[in-house]
C-alpha cells in the first residue's frame, strides 16, 4: 500500500473539504495516511477529477501521491 500525502491547502474541517470534493467515488483508492499510518479510503473526488479521503485521527486531508 502506498503512503498518500497531506493536501494542500489544508482544509480547517471536514465540511469544506466536503464542499470541494463533492462527489463519492464507490471505486475507493486506499493509501496510508502520511501522519498516523492508519489506512484511508480515497471515497470523495472533485469536480477536476482529483481523489481525496479524510483522515479522522489528523483530522487532515489526504491524496494519494
Amino acid at each position: 500500500m502506498q503512503i498518500g500525502k497531506w493536501l494542500q491547502p489544508r482544509y480547517p474541517n471536514k465540511g469544506i473539504f466536503e464542499k470541494d470534493y463533492p462527489q463519492i467515488d464507490i471505486k475507493a483508492l486506499s493509501v496510508k495516511c502520511p501522519g498516523c499510518s492508519g489506512e484511508i479510503k480515497l471515497l470523495r473526488k472533485a469536480a477536476n477529477g482529483r481523489i481525496g479521503g479524510w483522515c479522522g485521527k489528523c483530522d487532515r486531508g489526504v491524496v494519494s501521491s
